[in-house]
Formats: structure tokens, sequence, C-alpha cells
């Protein structure tokens, strides 16, 4: 059964269309929807970047999406899309191995920087972990074999996305955090860093000062191009159609799911990305696919301060009113 608060959303379009109908000055069913998302984004104190497509239809929702924010780790589908981009040249191949040493470690989420070293491993395997599990681990090894943040840079540019800008490696910005703690550990290799660990005399305040002088972003992008690769990416124009596909199944996999597909139903599937920086961030980006629909949604915040669930709430409750409006066939209009 369709979850109660969908059921609302969608009586509230329908008991809408009547005065559309007879009032042409009246707002459109998808303006409905924008003012609604507003709302709920509102109703949390963070900035927000939201951009909504549906590929079916191409309405559109942007509320703030050309404003350049710190992307977390939702930059690393600019990352996989430029892996992919390079394997279909030939330049790459996913199933190469190489065994993980202690200078690979990353702090932060993930699994590999817990296993031990000498662990072997494909590349196929650290890209896919990278995304279901934001292994950072993974991103920096990726990273290594893509040329680095300047190659992502440069291949987002070449697509016409010119906002989405690879700032560093995870290590860049783990070393950075530690130096708002410590300047001693500007000098810190990647081996360094994970055997040291963060300093001890790092506080909350100087975490707070590092997130809202906003120095140094984990990525950059507008909501508006991240969701372009996004549709890039589902109609095949990102990279090659196989690669394309592989890239969304991975992205399909992810273990994260408290906030675009929170309050979705089983017949979403929801290939997605998520971005963290508690509490002040919690971006998720990806489709919302179902067998009437196929939307790109984009949330990114910045400057949250309160309980971290409410950013995840909003997303999840804004999500959900997208589904409930998009998967209801009969407002849609049709495409020339």
């Amino acid at each position: 059964m369709m979850k109660l608060n969908s059921v609302k959303a969608v009586f509230v379009l329908l008991s809408a269309l009547p005065a559309l109908a007879q009032n042409p000055a009246a707002p459109k069913p998808i303006d409905l929807l924008k003012q609604k998302l507003e709302q709920i984004s509102a109703s949390v104190s963070a900035d927000w970047g939201i951009y909504i497509k549906s590929l079916d239809t191409g309405e559109e929702i942007a509320i703030n999406a050309d404003k350049v924010m710190d992307t977390m780790s939702a930059i690393k589908i600019p990352l996989l899309v430029d892996v992919y981009r390079q394997v279909d040249a030939g330049k790459i191949n996913t199933t190469d191995r190489f065994a993980m040493k202690t200078a690979d470690k990353r702090f932060g989420t993930g699994v590999l920087r817990t296993l031990d070293s000498g662990l072997n491993l494909s590349f196929r395997d650290a890209l896919e972990l990278m995304i279901i599990q934001s292994d950072n681990s993974g991103t920096d090894m990726a990273f290594a074999r893509a040329g680095g943040p300047a190659h992502v840079t440069q291949t987002m540019h070449e697509l016409g996305l010119n906002s989405i800008t690879a700032t560093g490696t995870s290590f860049d910005w783990f070393r950075a955090l530690a130096e708002a703690g410590d300047p001693s550990y500007s000098k810190l290799s990647p081996e360094e860093l994970f055997t040291k660990g963060f300093p001890d005399k790092l506080t909350d305040a100087q975490v707070e000062r590092f997130h809202f002088e906003g120095k140094h972003p984990y990525g950059l992008s507008s909501a508006r191009d991240m969701g372009k690769l996004l549709e890039m990416m589902a109609t095949n124009k990102a990279a090659s159609e196989k690669s394309c596909k592989e890239m969304l199944r991975i992205m399909g996999r992810q273990q994260f799911r408290t906030r675009i597909p929170r309050f979705l139903l089983d017949d979403a599937n929801i290939p997605h990305k998520t971005g963290d920086f508690p509490p002040y961030i919690a971006n998720d980006v990806g489709l919302i696919q179902t067998p009437s629909a196929r939307v790109v949604v984009v949330f990114f915040s910045a400057h949250h301060r309160g309980f971290y669930s409410e950013l995840e709430d909003a997303i999840g409750r804004m999500s959900e009113q997208v589904w409930g409006y998009f998967n209801y066939r009969e407002h849609k209009p049709a495409v020339n």
C-alpha cells in the first residue's frame, strides 16, 4: 500500500486540478510541489541547494540550484564517471588487482581502513566500496589511478559541468581538518597521518570553524550541475551505455538509506550517493526510478546546527513528495 503521507501529497495535487482548469492563473501542479519542498527545507535551519528533474516530462524544480556548495562524498560520483570514461578509452582496467598498504588507509567512512595491510583487492572492489559505503580509502585509490582530482575536474568541465570541482583527495581533507587543531599536521604524509591519528586537542569549536570558513571543501558543485551529470548517466551520455549501466548498478547498492529512500516504497529503484559532515552537511543525490517515472533528485545542505536526524528526515520527506507527484500519471504534461 502507498504510505499515508504520499496519499495525502497526491490528494492535495488532485484536489487542486479542478481549480487549475477553471483558473489558468492558478499555480501549476509542479509549482505546488516546489512550494511543498520549500516548506520542508525551510523547517530545518540549514542552507539548501535542490534540483529536481523528470526525465520523462522535462519538468524541473530549482531551489538555489546554481549555488556552488560542498558536495562532501557526493563528489565520488564525478570520480566514478571519470574512471569509467577511462575504462571506455582503454586506459583503465577495473579487473587490475593491487595490495593495500597502510599508506592507502584513510579515516572516516568505509571498511578498508579496518582491514589488514597487504589485502589483495581489485580496482572494481575499491570503486564499489567507494560508492556503497563511501569508503575513503577506496576513494583515494581511485583518485590515484584516475589521474587525481585535477583530472576529474577537467573531465567534468569537458562535459560542460563547470561548477563541479574535485578539490582534493580524502587525505587532503582529513589532513586539513587535523591541521585545524594542530598546525604541525600540515607536513604529515598519508601513512604518518593514519598512524598518528587526529590531534587530541581538536575541539568541537575548531571543527565548526573549519566548516563555516569553507576553506577546505571536500568537493564543489551546484545542485543543477550534479543533476545534469546524473541525467547524463541515466541517458548513457556520461560514458558508454555499458559503463553508465554499471555505474548506476553500483549506486543502486548504496547501503546508506536514511535520506532519499527513507520513506519510499519497494517499487522504487534508487541509485544514489550520500555526502556527510555531521552535523553541518547531509547530502544525497541520485535517481528515483519506478515503473512509471524517472526523476533526478539532488539535495545539498550546509551550515546546519542541531540534530543531524532533522536534515536526513527533511531529505526523506522531500523525496517522498517528489515520488508521490511523479507517480501520479494523469497530471503529467506531454513531452514534445
